[in-house]
């Protein structure tokens, strides 16, 4: 009885003596095949070349990945508050207007825009509602006719010696890190675990 070995293109079983074997030690049921698995390979070897160097370049845009560790921050942020909330036993409330039950969104006190030294500071970052006070408002930081805002917000929460503190920690200078896309990916790893603990 002849042995039989499996061709690496096709996968059918053929007998040895009617096999051709290629440079690398691998058996081929005809030069066909194994000129197609050549060919197979050599276009494998192009998309994972193509796809590391499109991972290269979404690392390297680093608009992108802030924008996207932004996001998994805030949402982080804002599971942290509405858990801070129950374990107080107090129902969440917008630390800008004083509402509950509102469209909860993590409000920053100094804005990425103007602080990205900040930006993924939680001391910088509070339970907000986020049509009214954060969009509509631009964060409400000095209220309204008819809200307290941001600043008077951290008094009424924390006490007025603990706001203070929180105030001249942000106004004080902060040097600006700047992060790679790799670390950025990286933080948002760390983030992404905290939330699953929180959920």
């Amino acid at each position: 009885m002849h042995r039989k070995r499996r061709c690496t293109f096709c996968k059918e079983y053929f007998e040895v003596k009617h096999m051709i074997k290629a440079p690398n030690s691998s058996l081929f049921c005809s030069f066909g095949h194994m000129a197609s698995n050549a060919h197979k390979n050599k276009d494998k070897g192009k998309q994972i070349m193509h796809k590391a160097q499109k991972k290269a370049f979404e690392l390297s845009d680093l608009p992108k990945q802030h924008k996207l560790t932004q996001t998994v921050f805030n949402k982080l942020r804002v599971l942290q508050e509405l858990r801070e909330f129950e374990r107080l036993g107090i129902e969440p409330h917008c630390v800008s207007c004083g509402k509950t039950k509102m469209d909860w969104c993590c409000g920053h006190l100094k804005s990425v825009g103007s602080s990205r030294e900040l930006r993924y500071s939680p001391i910088n970052t509070y339970l907000q509602c986020n049509k009214y006070c954060n969009m509509s408002l631009s964060g409400n930081i000095n209220g309204t006719k008819t809200t307290h805002g941001y600043l008077k917000g951290l008094a009424l929460r924390f006490g007025e010696d603990k706001a203070e503190t929180i105030i001249e920690y942000l106004n004080s200078p902060h040097e600006l890190y700047k992060f790679t896309g790799a670390e950025l990916v990286d933080k948002r790893k760390e983030y992404n675990k905290l939330i699953k603990e929180l959920l």
